[in-house]
C-alpha cells in the first residue's frame, strides 16, 4: 500500500462504476441494479471489474486469465463459465450484447458507457479541515500512536468475539450455484451438509440430478438418462434420492437412486394431468409436481393421476413395493391437489388445491398409524395467487410457502405462516420476489432456494415480402419486447393494431399496440389474478379475454380504448379462450366440465343463454374466414386440431401434435405450432410443411390479415441459481 513521506499509510481513493442501470462498487465487492444486489462469485466480480477498467480496448483471453486468475493455470472453460455468470447478472444476450462483446479468437470487450465516480476510502469530517502530522509535537504524536494501537487492539478483540461462532447475520443469502442454465428444486441431505438439485448442465441440453456439498464448488452428476430428471428429494435415512423422470408419451416415473449415483429403481409411473393440459411436455419445461417422504421413509406422497381418471390427486407410493393408493379426492374435475409435504413431527401433510394457473388454497391432512386419512383436509389459507413449495420449519410449528404468478415470470415471494393456519402471511422480504423453489434443512440451520430470471417476447417473421415473394425465417426478430412476459398476440381485423397480454406493469393485463409494435397501451387494470387470451371483435371495437379474478376463469369483454369491463360468462366451471364468430353475433369459448373435460360453448355476444357446441371435447375455438367451419383443439397440451361445420355435424381431425392452442386460420391454410416448429397445414388434404424452427415457444401464434407477417411468443432468457442461507430464521 502506498505511504506518505513520513512513512504512515496513505488511504487511496477508490472508484465506483455506473453503467446502464448497474453500479459496480469494488471496495464493497457489490454489483447492484436499482439498489438490488446482483450476486457474483469473487472471481466473476473481478473479471467484470477488469473488463470495465480496460473498456477502451479488446482484452485477450490470455491477459484475463493471467490477471483475474493470478497466474493460476485454468482451462478456457473457467473463463467461459465466469463470462456466462457475468452476462446472466447483467441480463446480457451474447447475440445482441449491450455490455460484454465476444471478439472471436481474441477475447472480450466491455461496450457500455461508464461513469466513474472517485470515492475517498476514509473521508475527512465535514466540519473540520485535515491536519498535517507535523503540526503535532512528538509527544502528542506518540500518545496518538498509542491510542490508535489501543483502539486497534479493541477492534481486533471485538472482531474475534463477534466472529468466534463464524455465523453470518440471519437470512443473508449467498450464491450456492452460479452455473450457466437453470438450477432449481434443491433439497437438503438429512445432515444438512449436501444439496441435491435439478440442473440442465453447462450446455443447457438436458435436466439431470446433481449433488453438491456445502463449501465445495464442483457438483456430482448422479443421473445421465436422455429423459428429463427433476425434483429430487432425499430419503430420511440419507440412503436414496427420489426424483421424477419425464418419459416419452407424457408419462412420468418416480425413481430412486443412491446419492453417489449408481443403479436406479423405478417405483411407479403416472400422468401429470395439469402439465398435459397446459402443454408443458412439448417445450422443454420441467414437468414434475412436488412430492415428499414420510418420516419413517416407507411412503412417498406425490401428486398425479395413477388410475387414469384425469385427476391430479395426492397419492401414497410404497418405497418398498411401489404400491400406490389415493390419499385425497379433489371435489371437481377442474381442481388438482399438488405439492404435498410431510410434517417432520407427525403423520400429517400439507398440500395445495387449485385449478391450473389459478388461485390456490393450502390444506392440512392428518393420517393415522396406517397412513389413512383421519378425516377431511383442514383449510389453512386461501390465496389470491398460486402457492408453491410448501415446507415445514421451526420443528413443525411453521410453514414456508412461495406465492406468485408462477409460469408468468421467474418465480414468486416467500412467506411464513403458523402450521395451524392463518388469515395472512408474513413475507420474508430479504429473499426478493423471484423465488421458484425453497427448502429448509432438517435442523433449520440452513435454507436454500432457487432465484430465477425469465424474459419472453413476441417475435415476428415476414411470410411474404412487400414484393409478394415468399420469405424465409431468416428475417425473424424480436417484435414486442420488454424485460417481462409478452404473450398471446392477435391482430385486429384491419391489421392496424395488435392485442396481447403482458406482465410489464407488475401484473398480467391486456395491452394493445400499433401494427409496427409502437405505442403500447394497457387496456385492463385488474388488481389481482391472471388476465389473458385477448382476441378482437370483427368490427375492431371490442376485445374478448379470460381472467380468474373471481377465482375461476371467466370470459370478459372490454372496449379497445379501455374502460368498463363486462363479464360475459358466470358458470360454476372455468371458462377460457374466447373468440368471436365472423358475424360478431356469438362468442365461442371453452368450459371445463366435471367428467368430459373441456368442451366448446358459445354465448350471444350481447348476452344470453350459452349453447354447447362440441360433444367429445374441445378448446381454443376459431371460425374459418368464411364463417362456415369451426376449428378447435382437443387435449390442449400436446393435442390435435379438429374441425366441424358451424351449424353442427361431424367432427374431423385434421392434424395431430399441435402445441397448446397455437394455430391461425388463413386463406393459405392453418399455420400451427408443433413443439419447436411452425408448420403450414392444408386443412383439406392434411399436407403439412414445416416452415421454420423456433426456440422455447409458449402461448400464442397470429398471422396478419394480409398474411404478410406471423407472430409468436418465445422465451428468450430463462435461468435460475441456487442461493444459500446460513443461520436461517
Amino acid at each position: 500500500m502506498p505511504k506518505n513521506s513520513d512513512g504512515s499509510v496513505m488511504e487511496l481513493p477508490g472508484s465506483v462504476y455506473h453503467f446502464g442501470p448497474f453500479t459496480l462498487d469494488p471496495s464493497n465487492v457489490r454489483l447492484t441494479a436499482g439498489g438490488i444486489a446482483r450476486p457474483l462469485e469473487p472471481r466473476s466480480f473481478r473479471l467484470l471489474q477488469f473488463l470495465i477498467e480496460n473498456r477502451q480496448r479488446a482484452v485477450s483471453k490470455e491477459e484475463i486469465l493471467t490477471v483475474v486468475w493470478d497466474g493460476v493455470a485454468v482451462s478456457d472453460n473457467a473463463l467461459t463459465r465466469a463470462i456466462a455468470q457475468v452476462r446472466k447478472a447483467l441480463e446480457d444476450d451474447p447475440k445482441d450484447a449491450k455490455y460484454i462483446e465476444t471478439i472471436p479468437t481474441v477475447g472480450y470487450r466491455f461496450l457500455a458507457t461508464v461513469e466513474e465516480q472517485t470515492v475517498s476510502a476514509l473521508p475527512a469530517p465535514v466540519d473540520s479541515a485535515p491536519v498535517s502530522p507535523s503540526a503535532f509535537p512528538k509527544l502528542s504524536r506518540a500518545i496518538a500512536t498509542a491510542a490508535i494501537a489501543v483502539i486497534a487492539g479493541l477492534a481486533g478483540a471485538l472482531w474475534l468475539t463477534t466472529n468466534a461462532s463464524n455465523k453470518p447475520a440471519p437470512n443473508v443469502a449467498v450464491p450456492f450455484t452460479t452455473y450457466p442454465g437453470n438450477e432449481a428444486y434443491p433439497t437438503f441431505s438429512p445432515d444438512g451438509n449436501q444439496v441435491a438439485f435439478t440442473w440442465n448442465g453447462d450446455h443447457e441440453e438436458n435436466y439431470d440430478i446433481y449433488v453438491k456439498s456445502i463449501g465445495s464448488e464442483t457438483p456430482l452428476r448422479i443421473t445421465t438418462a436422455r429423459e428429463m430428471d427433476a425434483r429430487p428429494q432425499w430419503s430420511p435415512d440419507g440412503r436414496y434420492i427420489a426424483f421424477q423422470r419425464q418419459l416419452l408419451g407424457g408419462r412420468t416415473a418416480l425413481m430412486l437412486i443412491p446419492p453417489l449415483g449408481g443403479a436406479e429403481r423405478k417405483l411407479a409411473e403416472f400422468t401429470n394431468v395439469a402439465a398435459q393440459a397446459v402443454g408443458m411436455f412439448s417445450h422443454g419445461a420441467i414437468v414434475a409436481s412436488g412430492f415428499s417422504w414420510s418420516r419413517d421413509g416407507k411412503w412417498i406422497a406425490i401428486s398425479g393421476d395413477f388410475i387414469g381418471d384425469g385427476l391430479d390427486r395426492i397419492n401414497l407410493v410404497s418405497t418398498e413395493t411401489g404400491e400406490s393408493r389415493p390419499l385425497t379426492q379433489p371435489p371437481s374435475k377442474d381442481l388438482a391437489d399438488r405439492e404435498p409435504f410431510f410434517s417432520p413431527i407427525a403423520n400429517e401433510l400439507v398440500f395445495d388445491r387449485s385449478p391450473v394457473f389459478s388461485a390456490a388454497t393450502l390444506y392440512r391432512l392428518s393420517l393415522d398409524d396406517n397412513f389413512l386419512p383421519k378425516g377431511e383436509p383442514t383449510l389453512l389459507y386461501s390465496s389470491q395467487f398460486r402457492l408453491f413449495a410448501p415446507s415445514w420449519m421451526s420443528g413443525g410449528n411453521e410453514l414456508v410457502v412461495v406465492s406468485g404468478l408462477f409460469g408468468s415470470g421467474p418465480g414468486g415471494k416467500v412467506y411464513r405462516m403458523p402450521a395451524l393456519g392463518a388469515s395472512s402471511l408474513t413475507r420474508m422480504e430479504s429473499l426478493g420476489s423471484a423465488v421458484n423453489s425453497f427448502a429448509v434443512s432438517k435442523d433449520n440451520r440452513r435454507a436454500v432456494y432457487g432465484a430465477g430470471t425469465r424474459n419472453s417476447n413476441i417475435w415476428r417473421v415476414e411470410l411474404v415480402s412487400a414484393r409478394g415473394e415468399d420469405s424465409t425465417a431468416s428475417g425473424a426478430a424480436k417484435f414486442v419486447v420488454s424485460t417481462q412476459r409478452e404473450v398471446h398476440p392477435h391482430y385486429s381485423t384491419d391489421g392496424r393494431r395488435i392485442a396481447f397480454y403482458s406482465t410489464r406493469s407488475g401484473a398480467t393485463q391486456i395491452w394493445v399496440c400499433e401494427a409496427d409494435g409502437s405505442k403500447p397501451a394497457m387496456i385492463t387494470n385488474f388488481p389481482n389474478g391472471v388476465v389473458g387470451s385477448p382476441r378482437w371483435s370483427t368490427d375492431g371495437r371490442t376485445l374478448v379475454f379470460d381472467a380468474n379474478v373471481t377465482g375461476h376463469f371467466q370470459i370478459y369483454t372490454v372496449s379497445v380504448e379501455g374502460g368498463k369491463v363486462r363479464q360475459l360468462t358466470n358458470g360454476p366451471r372455468p371458462s377460457y379462450a374466447g373468440s368471436y364468430s365472423r358475424d360478431g353475433k356469438w362468442t365461442y369459448y371453452a368450459m371445463t366440465e366435471d367428467k368430459a373435460g373441456a368442451q366448446v360453448w358459445k354465448i350471444p355476444s350481447e348476452g344470453g343463454a350459452p349453447v354447447r357446441v362440441t360433444k367429445n371435447g374441445g378448446s381454443a375455438p376459431q371460425e374459418s374466414l368464411d364463417g362456415k367451419t369451426l376449428y378447435f383443439v382437443k387435449q390442449s397440451g400436446v393435442g390435435s386440431l379438429w374441425k366441424m361445420p358451424v351449424g353442427g355435424g361431424e367432427e374431423k381431425q385434421i392434424a395431430n401434435s399441435i402445441f397448446r392452442s397455437n394455430y391461425a386460420i388463413t386463406s393459405k391454410g392453418a399455420y400451427l405450432m408443433s413443439g419447436p416448429a411452425i408448420d403450414l397445414l392444408n386443412p383439406e388434404t392434411g399436407q403439412r410443411k414445416t416452415l421454420f424452427k423456433t426456440k422455447n415457444p409458449d402461448l400464442g401464434l397470429a398471422v396478419s390479415p394480409d398474411e404478410r407477417y406471423l407472430l409468436w411468443y418465445q422465451v428468450d432468457t430463462i435461468g435460475s441459481d441456487l442461493m444459500l442461507i446460513e443461520n436461517f430464521r
